[in-house]
């Protein structure tokens, strides 16, 4: 796997590393200055939307080993089809997408709970003071960390190029073409952020959407446009 890795593929790799080592044990103090806040948190700064890509759960190391896994194993296809800077600029992009679903739902919720609050006779100091300093609203007040919007992105990529390409998963005894078992993948991510799961994790379903998203429209439309004419080496 690792001796047939890309260059990008491996600079990604190898920076998510050195995040999850610098603010996890060796400056912890800066986990929550690259890890992203709500744009109205006091704390939100403007590199976040990006750096907290790179950026992954401190207490769940299988958080950064799953993403690390996926980007590796489905990342290099991609790279050698788009070129080097392509894929740059289609990873962030795939970021992006994750931070501006995750942003617009909260910020929706956000205006909804402001304005039933400030009826009931809140300020918006109190309703702030509720929302962002103190651990009751994990919604806003929580961070958001992980590369996860910008592999869904690379998922995504990926069956939409090579859809009949089989993937074998753990417990599953049979192949499974990669536009079926990427496709419920993201079926069950939709149906997960619109809360139909009813389940209640700690897991941002809305970025991997978002990600997955922006990750497809950017590949079909250089697929569309003759990718071969416009790479980027």
């Amino acid at each position: 796997m690792f001796s047939n890795m890309t260059p990008v593929v491996k600079g990604i790799i190898i920076l998510n590393v050195v995040f999850y080592i610098g603010t996890v044990f060796i400056a912890p103090g800066l986990y929550d200055t690259f890890a992203l806040h709500f744009f109205e948190d006091p704390r939100f700064q403007i590199w976040q939307p990006i750096s907290h890509m790179f950026m992954h759960d401190s207490a769940n190391f299988l958080h950064i080993l799953m993403n690390m896994y996926v980007l590796a194993i489905f990342g290099p296809p991609l790279e050698r089809w788009m070129g080097n800077n392509k894929f740059i600029f289609f990873y962030l992009s795939s970021g992006i997408g994750a931070y501006l679903l995750t942003t617009g739902i909260d910020y929706y919720e956000y205006i909804t709970w402001t304005s039933e609050a400030i009826e009931a006779g809140a300020t918006q100091a109190i309703v702030d003071q509720q929302l962002f300093g103190t651990a009751s609203n994990p919604n806003f007040w929580g961070v958001m960390v992980g590369a996860s919007g910008c592999t869904f992105g690379v998922l995504a990529g990926f069956a939409f190029l090579y859809p009949n390409v089989k993937l074998q998963i753990l417990f599953i005894p049979f192949p499974i073409a990669a536009k079926w078992l990427i496709g419920a993948y993201f079926a069950y991510e939709t149906i997960a952020t619109l809360g139909i799961t009813g389940v209640q994790d700690n897991i941002g379903h809305a970025a991997h959407v978002g990600g997955a998203i922006v990750g497809f429209m950017i590949t079909w439309y250089w697929k569309r446009n003759s990718m071969d004419k416009y790479r980027w080496d």
